[in-house]
């Protein structure tokens, strides 16, 4: 098959999109010129510290099946340890996202390298129930990875009187070097397990989580939601609701959010399963995973660089980019079920990878200036309750595949159908009454 092909031809087309779009780079100029100086470091920290979070992330993430497996644990007693996960993740994230607004988002930053090191420690245990546990504290550690972190640093940004203009550049930034670090830690987890034995990308994490607890400490400054220090959790989460149920512009960036993400997590269940049951079986060769993987990654880091330029030079409103990529999106998870080829389901999928690198920094600059400094880590994991509740269900259903991926079309279609209701050519922070 042509998957080492289609990996080159994409690590070319993504360096002419770098020297096509260097014009963009003016813009950043301009941003860095209208912020003073303070800015470019400001990022450059941001960037540290989240490349190092994500990099213990990546490590370990694609050997957590294999690990249980090594254990010689059934599926369903797996399907039960990824659930748990889940369910960890919505229930414990909206109680943490708003005590993270009301005691500190450094302080729940570095809560996070913590809880996520002792899941990584946990799982080196072969012992089901202790696993159970580890996986409760990974699904608060995702919670916290997704949105406290934001929250920081939206705060920040704007504390130090940064332009608004500014953030779409630091969140595609974000995205496009987290696909190169998804890369970079795959080939380090393989060597890593080929030398050291598969425990071994789980201890490297904790030491990626250990260096970013240390830089957080020496540079970071605490901050908290602007009011969030009067009130207790529970005021905090009940104002959360109130802002999601009476401003529809932030109730549409739930819905997408909450729809795109988990067509996207039950991709990842999916994508694997259904190349091989397209895959040649008069071929000898297994599909090349890590190949297909590092595409994908590519395919986000190109996706990171139309936005940039979409939202940048081009001008292109948010809601408009948003309708296009949740359309793409649809599409490309639809057709597969009418196209039995194994090299076409890898290039549709790989097209819905290249929407992921698009809708990362656009969900991250649309919550940025929509929701409220007092609640924004609040609100953000009020978003991924659905979102783990949908992924949950579907792990423990017996739906076929071919269903599964028509169930990620019609999620993603509905995504582009709520994304009509963003409308905001001027964006404010939502008011609390």
């Amino acid at each position: 098959m042509l998957y080492k092909e289609t990996f080159i031809l994409l690590i070319v087309l993504c360096a002419i999109l770098i020297f096509w779009l260097r014009d963009a780079k003016k813009v950043s100029i301009n941003l860095q010129t209208d912020n003073g100086k303070g800015y470019n470091y400001f990022r450059f920290n941001y960037l540290i510290i989240y490349f190092l979070v994500m990099a213990g992330d990546w490590l370990q993430g694609p050997y957590i099946y294999a690990i249980y497996k090594s254990y010689g644990f059934e599926l369903s007693e797996i399907a039960i340890l990824f659930v748990t996960g889940f369910l960890s993740s919505g229930i414990f994230g909206t109680i943490i996202g708003s005590a993270a607004d009301k005691f500190g988002r450094k302080k729940f930053c570095l809560l996070f390298t913590l809880l996520y090191s002792s899941a990584c420690f946990i799982i080196l245990s072969s012992n089901f129930y202790i696993l159970l546990i580890g996986r409760i504290l990974g699904g608060i550690s995702t919670s916290l990875l997704f949105s406290v972190f934001e929250a920081w640093m939206v705060s920040e940004h704007f504390s130090r009187g940064f332009s608004s203009s500014s953030l779409s550049n630091t969140f595609s930034k974000a995205t496009f070097g987290n696909g190169l670090v998804a890369i970079f830690s795959g080939l380090f987890a393989n060597w890593l397990v080929e030398r050291h034995g598969i425990s071994s990308p789980f201890l490297a994490a904790i030491g990626f989580f250990i260096m970013a607890a240390m830089v957080i400490i020496l540079t970071w400054k605490e901050n908290y939601g602007s009011d969030s220090k009067n009130t207790n959790t529970f005021q905090n989460l009940l104002q959360a609701l109130n802002v999601i149920k009476n401003d529809s512009r932030v109730l549409a960036i739930g819905a997408v959010q909450s729809l795109y993400e988990a067509s996207m997590y039950i991709f990842v269940f999916l994508w694997a399963p259904l190349l091989e049951s397209q895959h040649d079986v008069s071929n000898e060769s297994n599909l090349p995973f890590g190949m297909i993987f590092a595409s994908f990654m590519v395919a986000i880091m190109i996706g990171s660089l139309l936005y940039g330029h979409l939202s940048g030079p081009m001008n292109i409103s948010l809601p408009d980019i948003a309708n296009g990529t949740f359309f793409i999106a649809s599409i490309s998870l639809i057709l597969p079920l009418f196209i039995e080829n194994e090299f076409s389901l890898f290039i549709f999928f790989t097209i819905f990878e290249v929407t992921c690198g698009l809708y990362f920094p656009l969900i991250g600059t649309l919550r940025a200036k929509a929701i409220s400094e007092d609640i924004r880590a609040t609100v953000g994991n009020l978003f991924r309750v659905p979102l783990n509740l949908i992924v949950a269900f579907i792990l423990i259903s017996d739906i076929p595949i071919l269903e599964q991926c028509l169930l990620c079309s019609f999620l993603l279609f509905m995504a582009f159908i709520w994304s009509f209701w963003l409308p905001m050519p001027i964006l404010h922070y939502v008011t609390i009454n």
